[in-house]
């Protein structure tokens, strides 16, 4: 496969976990090394994933950190099974938590130390007793929500624009009340508003005090270094060295995901063919929202890589 015919690699967030995901790569695996990262996630998290993941409720494998965890690991799972058929990124990106897989992929940090940065975050929040809500806003312009934000942030109701994911569809982040309100006066305004299941204010101010409380460790990363082919950071931009991605990992989760920015920045460089690697079809759905020439094909299942070889192969 040549760099011109290479896809680029997405890799979904929260919200996209799902029981059963990634049983398919552990019943499958012929080396024992799908189990061995099974074993090592767990054992790092302090949690049984197998049995979550397979066997969990919903409610269970929908807290914070097995659902975390969870689509790092299966995201994980999925590029390496996409290496070993011979399909590599020509880029990365990442949406919210997939910037963990996405630096991983893009040889930026290897997997057990983002892996142990996903679990410091996990714990200072907890044990800072940080809490917040986030929310959907569709069919909204950009100004009238960032208008309804910053009105509500005066009044002592903090609310933030989190994600960009469209040019008018938006996730809201902040206090509960703050984001409560906000949906509620965005009601009016937009095709549909929704409360997300997320007790935590990612991508807002709300995190300060967590990156103030991971620096340190952030600091002592070893493994990180330049990324062996373009990762594109939340900033809606190409990442090319490692200082800029152990910064991203200490601060990423306290600003916004850009990722309208981002898709437009990979196709404007040239990418075209992407690959949603990892649990669920959300970020497919949004490549269709901001550019509709570009393809993109999930791939976070053995079938659905079996299908993508199949096209390849046929191409």
């Amino acid at each position: 496969m040549t760099m011109e015919s290479r896809p680029a690699f997405l890799f979904p967030g929260q919200l996209s976990e799902w029981v059963g995901m990634g049983r398919d790569f552990y019943d499958a695996d012929g080396n024992g090394e799908a189990r061995a990262l099974f074993d090592e996630t767990s054992r790092r998290c302090g949690l049984d994933l197998v049995r979550i993941l397979f066997e969990g409720t919903e409610s269970e494998l929908h807290e914070n950190l097995p659902a975390q965890a969870g689509v790092f690991l299966v995201s994980t799972l999925a590029a390496r099974e996409l290496g070993r058929r011979g399909v590599p990124p020509s880029a990365t990106a990442g949406y919210s938590l997939g910037n963990y897989a996405a630096m991983v992929a893009a040889g930026g940090i290897d997997y057990a130390e983002a892996l142990d940065v996903l679990v410091a975050v996990w714990r200072e929040t907890e044990r800072l007793s940080i809490r917040g809500a986030m929310g959907a806003v569709v069919g909204a312009r950009a100004d009238a929500v960032e208008a309804v934000c910053a009105a509500l942030r005066a009044r002592n109701r903090p609310v933030w624009i989190g994600n960009v994911n469209a040019s008018t569809q938006f996730v809201l982040t902040g206090s509960r009340e703050g984001v409560a309100e906000a949906l509620a006066e965005l009601t009016p305004r937009a095709l549909s508003v929704l409360p997300l299941t997320m007790s935590w204010p990612i991508h807002s101010e709300l995190m300060r005090p967590v990156a103030d409380a991971i620096a340190p460790r952030i600091a002592a990363l070893r493994t990180i270094r330049d990324p062996d082919v373009p990762y594109y950071g939340p900033e809606g931009r190409a990442v090319r060295s490692g200082e800029e991605i152990r910064r991203l990992l200490g601060t990423a989760f306290c600003f916004p995901t850009l990722w309208k920015q981002t898709f437009e920045a990979m196709v404007t460089d040239g990418h075209r063919v992407f690959l949603e690697v990892g649990p669920g079809e959300m970020l497919s759905k949004m490549a269709r929202w901001i550019d509709r020439s570009a393809r993109c094909h999930a791939a976070g299942t053995l079938a659905a890589i079996e299908a993508f070889g199949g096209r390849v192969g046929a191409a």
